[in-house]
């Protein structure tokens, strides 16, 4: 997993330093999935992190959300997030209710009318991730992976299929 520097999370959400040490040190709200290890170390932050941080910025700035209050709130989203690719989420909504529930809705999804929600966007948060996260060159990536000859994979399949064969 590749993970962001405090610097770059600043970048991705607009937050000051001071905001950032705020809300994820001394209150806590969302904390760093790497904490800073000791003075003048950077805490590191996962895809996920950041996009909870983006969408605290959000709720904060143009709802007038008070987090400390909403704390549950952020942890269960997170936890939400936990295990989701990336890509699944484009062009979802994050609904969030006020008992603290949330849930993703597609983009052909309409959120329940009977809940009192706020729908959170989410397409514009991963662009801005997407083009703010260091992107891997996929050459890199190719160490990752075994090279396996198509000759020697069609010799061991004839052999599996031979000895499958055999009384």
């Amino acid at each position: 997993m590749r993970f962001a520097k405090s610097r770059d999370v600043l970048r991705l959400t607009g937050l000051t330093s001071d905001q950032l040490r705020e809300w994820t040190v001394r209150r806590a709200l969302i904390v760093p999935d790497v904490p800073a290890q000791k003075r003048g170390s950077e805490a590191q932050f996962s895809w996920q992190t950041v996009l909870l941080l983006r969408l605290a910025v959000v709720l904060r700035s143009r709802f007038h959300v008070e987090l400390q209050a909403h704390r549950d709130l952020l942890a269960a989203v997170r936890n939400y997030l936990d295990g989701r690719s990336f890509p699944s989420l484009w062009g979802s909504t994050l609904a969030v209710s006020d008992d603290g529930r949330c849930q993703l809705l597609g983009p052909s999804e309409l959120a329940p009318l009977e809940l009192d929600l706020i729908l959170l966007r989410l397409d514009p948060h991963l662009q801005a991730l997407s083009e703010g996260f260091e992107q891997v060159a996929p050459n890199d990536q190719l160490p990752l992976f075994p090279a396996i000859s198509v000759s020697h994979i069609a010799q061991r399949r004839h052999a599996t299929i031979s000895k499958g064969a055999a009384p």
